[in-house]
């Protein structure tokens, strides 16, 4: 049996999970251990870029044999700033096909607004309490989105995601929420949730999303 394989067969207690990743952390991100507390998002509080997420989320593969979605929400990241899912329910409830260069012009809207100007576009009015019922519609989408890469749906704030929209369509604050998923504690979480002997119900050992 292999190195490799061996570690991803290894019975992991959650206190082993946090210990052995905080090492990672300190060594990936060359920082003092101290600053490595759950709460510390990786982005905001560690520093972390771009390729720091490649060099952690190799080290963590090879140590658990865990899969850290991390492309995944990148790409999932780029397309809310592009207001891909926008469009995509805008086209599933109305029936309406939003072109790349409309969609520009949304990026400085809230939601009613975006809504009004694609009511004008149909020749029909908007319903009262339509714009609410989209901004929750996305909200749902992207705790499903979340939920679909192996992170807690609960994870995502509809509330406050429905408010940021009626303000701003392309809110940067969603998509900083969507990197928050990196904090520390929340990392451990996932890790732990699938090499943790008896968590959940499981035995763990193996990234169940592959």
């Amino acid at each position: 049996m292999n190195e490799r394989l061996e570690r991803s067969e290894r019975r992991w207690t959650r206190e082993e999970v946090e210990k052995t990743l905080n090492g990672i952390l300190t060594e990936s991100l060359g920082i003092e251990e101290e600053k490595i507390v759950p709460d510390a998002s990786l982005v905001h509080d560690l520093g972390a870029e771009s390729i720091d997420f490649l060099d952690i989320g190799f080290r963590i593969q090879q140590t658990f044999g865990v899969e850290v979605p991390i492309k995944a929400i990148q790409e999932k990241t780029l397309k809310w700033r592009d207001l891909g899912e926008f469009r995509a329910i805008v086209r599933a409830k109305f029936g309406i096909d939003v072109g790349q260069d409309e969609l520009r012009q949304f990026h400085t809207m809230g939601i009613q607004e975006a809504l009004e100007q694609l009511g004008k576009k149909m020749g029909a009015r908007l319903q009262d309490g339509e714009a609410e019922r989209v901004a929750e519609s996305l909200a749902d989408r992207l705790a499903q989105e979340i939920e679909s890469i192996g992170f807690r749906a609960a994870l995502v704030d509809r509330k406050a995601i429905v408010r940021m929209l009626s303000k701003n369509l392309s809110s940067p604050q969603i998509m900083e929420g969507m990197m928050q998923l990196f904090t520390v504690g929340i990392l451990a979480d996932f890790i732990a949730a699938r090499v943790v002997s008896g968590l959940d119900g499981s035995e763990g050992g193996r990234d169940r999303n592959r």
